[in-house]
């Protein structure tokens, strides 16, 4: 296998992977963010940190978020829905490289498109029908000299192995408190 390839480095890869088959708690992270709103459907997401072992990974964004006037926003940044696809796509393009990468796999082009429906119906509480995403679909598109059959070896890898995917598809214990500021 070449030093580099798809963009990493391999050895640094191994690496990677084999400090967390040594040290299993070390695959272990905890990632933090504060969801910032101001009127409307508009806020700012800032990521602050991923945590490792206790040691904390400085992380610094700002992302935006609103919905466009038809939707009663001001079109200020995506809707979450919006985020939440390419958070779904980013993941499963990110995967699907690494584990080309991991079997020596060259990719010359890698495109994902992601889309979803949504029945408002559910949101605005008018029908007994779920508020959240249906009918998600993710269409690949693949430049590389790898067979078929490898592509969607691949794919079917990317499925099993990514965090948001996983996260989306299955049941995920997510806990709400509120308190007064």
């Amino acid at each position: 296998m070449p030093p580099e390839l798809n963009g990493w480095d391999v050895g640094t890869m191994t690496e990677a992977v084999e400090g967390v088959r040594q040290q299993p708690e070390a695959g272990k992270l905890t990632w933090r963010s504060r969801v910032i709103w101001d009127g409307g459907f508009g806020l700012d997401v800032r990521t602050r940190e991923i945590e490792q072992l206790g040691q904390v990974i400085d992380r610094r964004f700002t992302l935006r978020g609103d919905h466009p006037p038809e939707l009663l926003g001001h079109n200020t940044g995506p809707t979450a829905v919006e985020t939440l696809l390419a958070a779904l796509g980013s993941c499963m393009a990110g995967t699907f490289a690494a584990q080309a990468t991991a079997r020596g796999v060259r990719l010359d082009a890698l495109e994902v498109d992601v889309e979803g429906t949504i029945d408002l119906n559910g949101f605005f509480g008018l029908k007994p029908i779920r508020p959240g995403l249906s009918d998600v679909r993710l269409s690949y598109r693949v430049k590389s000299d790898a067979e078929q059959q490898t592509l969607q070896e691949i794919l079917d890898a990317a499925k099993s192995l990514s965090p948001v995917f996983d996260s989306v598809t299955k049941p995920v214990a997510v806990e709400a408190t509120v308190r007064k500021a």
